[in-house]
């Protein structure tokens, strides 16, 4: 990090008026002001509208203090009441689990198994793997703390019981560690170890007890710190002592309790229970998973164990540097920090939801995707250096990658592989998010995506409705407030990229839909990947990838179930709840190369139903063949309708990209969607691959349109919405406001 980088969040994210949220801002420089922006248009392009924020005149601007702050990155757990005196005058005391290491070496630090040393004691003991795999052990003795390394190698992915046993009269320090057959190739074997020191042993400590992790703070920090998490799983941990031949187990920790919390459950006399920091993940596989279960809700045995990574990160605890006073009458909507330290600027967004009181809302909502925002948040996806990614073009890593290369505390997403290997389950929105920024660029696809590309559809909606003619709402609302939130509404708008919804949030769009709503679902690979929301944690999501979908990893067998609500993972379409039953139309294909226009279909021109939608076009035109993002409006990720998935027998393909040209073979079809013979894959082999614009009246009254695609929006904006997508999407929206009046 440059002396001069400034970067934020404000928590929570997303808030109601009259709401205090904290702003928590890392600079470098002495001093930084902030002032607070009503967002529209951000991305700056010749074609594009102009950017167009609005100061926020009743919040005034301020000047604060700076300070760098840095997160702890890694998962760990934590025994707040652990008390060395417990191992007083004892004879020996044993500390043995489970562990199946998953990084050995490269993970380029130290890897804490436990943790109870007293740094200013110095007292208590630790283990841990250091950066060549090899196992250490530190014991206090009497005046510092003694370093014992051991010959024994531990295996990756190979399940061992280690037991290490101190003797403090003895001063010995043991270790036994027993490996697990991996399979019918090998047996178990067993290896035994032994030190004896010349000092005595001082193994009392008063901190807490760290599992997986190293005794320091929790942050946050004035400089980077190394993580000194243990990439693998722990299973079984357990410490015991003996006195006078009396055996006492100080700590029994069973995991596999209380697995959709972030606690864990000592569950002998002591009960020394502890909790677990930056959410490793759990309901993940054990030692003594047989595959007889799969569901950890139904499984009696088997997930026992919890998976530590050193990249883990759930709250970035960065300390409040000021908080926003939300005035009571500011319309709900996208706004922004902007933190200037004179030298750089960040815009930190936030999100202002109606007040839940407001019976009286205008008629129209814009849905923010804010569990993709999440989804997507951080992604390392242009990193070469990962084991996932994709090779993209030097010259076009702006200043967030820059950033995101300088800050492994800011974390990974749920399209980034663990430093491990492993695929990772969660992801936080407590933390700054350098891809959810107004002026953001998408290495892959040459231009704005997700929130930076939404906020087109924002500047659409202000100069045609004015920040009085609709709200505001996000994922997270629908997902706290369900089905009531939805109907006060008469019509909802997607963004570009709905793609994590949970099963709740189904649910209200169905309910909308069974009530006469008219929904524009006016993006592409909506509603796809099956997603799971605490509301008492609400920054956290977590996506289970299966053996389906398009995805840069998948889960092992018996992983495959989430540990918030033991929900199935996956797709929805797997869970029998594709898109294609509420919206028509469900994903299908992608691609990075160029995209393509759409052709009116002639049985569109003929229906009366879809006259006030294809008004003021020419006959003959070729649609959306233009565009900011890959050329046009048909690209990135596409939906086509599809009967068999469960499209309504009354929808009708307005618009198909297939009769425009249709994609290049640079556009793949999802795996889903293939079956043996692996044949005709590509845009130019396979009728499947195409962007669908398909309409629908529901049973209640309502009607549906879906455009098949994540670029309609950048077609949309094109000429300062000055074309033929931009008015194809206002026809739409004004014949469906009126329709709703006449019901």
């Amino acid at each position: 990090m440059d002396d001069s980088s400034i970067l934020g969040y404000v928590d929570p994210l997303i808030c109601s008026p009259g709401d205090k949220p904290a702003v928590k801002v890392s600079c470098s420089r002495a001093t930084f002001t902030s002032r607070i922006f009503h967002l529209r248009a951000g991305y700056q392009h010749p074609d594009a509208p102009p950017v167009s924020h609005e100061v926020v005149e009743s919040i005034a601007q301020q000047t604060h203090d700076g300070k760098p702050q840095y997160s702890r990155i890694g998962s760990f757990a934590r025994i707040p009441s652990w008390k060395g005196a417990l191992l007083d005058n004892v004879d020996s005391v044993s500390i043995s689990f489970w562990c199946q290491p998953t990084l050995l070496s490269g993970a380029k630090h130290d890897q804490y198994l436990f943790s109870s040393i007293n740094k200013e004691t110095p007292s208590g003991f630790q283990c841990l793997l250091d950066e060549s795999g090899s196992l250490v052990f530190w014991v206090g003795v009497s005046q510092n703390a003694q370093e014992l390394n051991f010959t024994t190698r531990l295996l990756r992915h190979q399940w061992y019981y280690l037991t290490w046993t101190i003797e403090p009269g003895a001063k010995t320090i043991r270790l036994e560690a027993l490996a697990k057959a991996r399979d019918v190739g090998e047996g178990s074997s067993i290896v035994r170890e032994e030190y004896t020191l010349p000092q005595p042993l001082k193994i009392s400590s008063n901190g807490p007890l760290i599992i997986a992790g190293a005794s320091f703070g929790c942050g946050p920090f004035s400089r980077p710190m190394k993580s000194g998490s243990f990439n693998g799983k722990l299973d079984g941990f357990k410490v015991q002592t003996v006195s006078e031949g009396t055996i006492d187990t100080l700590l029994d920790l069973d995991f596999s309790i209380d697995i959709p919390t972030d606690k864990i459950r000592d569950v002998s006399a002591h009960a020394h229970h502890g909790e677990l920091v930056n959410a490793p993940s759990r309901a993940v596989t054990g030692h003594d998973w047989d595959a007889s279960q799969s569901n950890w809700m139904q499984a009696s045995y088997g997930y026992g164990a919890i998976h530590f990574h050193d990249d883990d990160l759930d709250d970035a605890m960065w300390q409040s540097i000021f908080e926003l006073n939300i005035p009571e009458d500011l319309d709900s909507g996208c706004y922004a920090v902007l933190v200037d330290d004179g030298e750089k600027t960040d815009w930190i967004p936030f999100f202002v939801r109606p007040s839940p009181q407001s019976v009286k809302v205008p008629p129209v909502a814009l849905i923010i995707p804010t569990f993709t925002y999440a989804a997507y948040a951080n992604e390392h996806l242009h990193d070469e250096s990962r084991s996932v990614h994709f090779p993209g073009d030097a010259s076009k890593r702006d200043k967030y990658f820059q950033t995101l290369m300088r800050r492994p505390d800011l974390g990974i997403s749920l399209y980034d592989s663990h430093n491990d290997g492993s695929g990772t389950c969660f992801s936080t929105l407590k933390r700054p998010v350098l891809n959810m920024r107004p002026d953001y660029f998408m290495w892959l696809f040459d231009g704005p995506r997700e929130f930076s590309v939404d906020l087109w559809f924002v500047d659409f909606l202000e100069r045609e409705l004015g920040s009085k003619g609709y709200d505001v709402i996000t994922d997270h609302d629908i997902s706290e407030f369900g089905a009531p939130l939805l109907k006060k509404y008469k019509v909802l708008m997607s963004c570009s990229h709905p793609e994590y919804p949970t099963y709740g949030m189904l649910d209200a769009y169905a309910a909308f839909l069974g009530n006469g709503g008219h929904f524009m679902y006016l993006g592409g690979n909506g509603y796809y990947w099956s997603t799971t929301h605490d509301p008492t944690r609400p920054h956290r999501i977590e996506v289970r990838r299966t053996e389906a979908g398009c995805r840069t990893f998948g889960l092992p067998p018996g992983n495959w179930h989430h540990s918030l609500t033991g929900e199935p993972g996956g797709l929805w379409r797997s869970r029998g709840r594709p898109p294609n039953l509420l919206f028509g139309i469900g994903s299908c294909a992608m691609g990075v190369g160029k995209g393509v226009g759409y052709g009116i279909t002639e049985e569109a021109r003929s229906d009366p139903r879809l006259a006030p939608i294809l008004k003021g076009l020419r006959s003959g035109d070729i649609v959306g063949d233009f565009g900011l993002v890959q050329g046009a409006a048909s690209g990135d990720e596409i939906d086509r309708l599809d009967y068999s998935l469960g499209t309504p027998l009354n929808a009708i393909i307005v618009a198909t990209s297939k009769l425009a040209g249709g994609h290049s073979d640079e556009y793949l079809l999802f795996n889903e969607e293939t079956l043996y013979p692996m044949v005709n894959l590509t845009g130019t082999t396979s009728d499947k691959i195409r962007s669908d614009v398909l309409y629908f009246d529901t049973a209640s009254g309502g009607a549906v349109f879906s455009v098949g695609s994540i670029n309609w929006v950048g077609a949309m904006a094109w000429n300062a919405f000055d074309n033929n997508i931009a008015q194809i999407t206002r026809n739409t929206l004004y014949e469906f406001i009126r329709k709703t009046k006449e019901m």
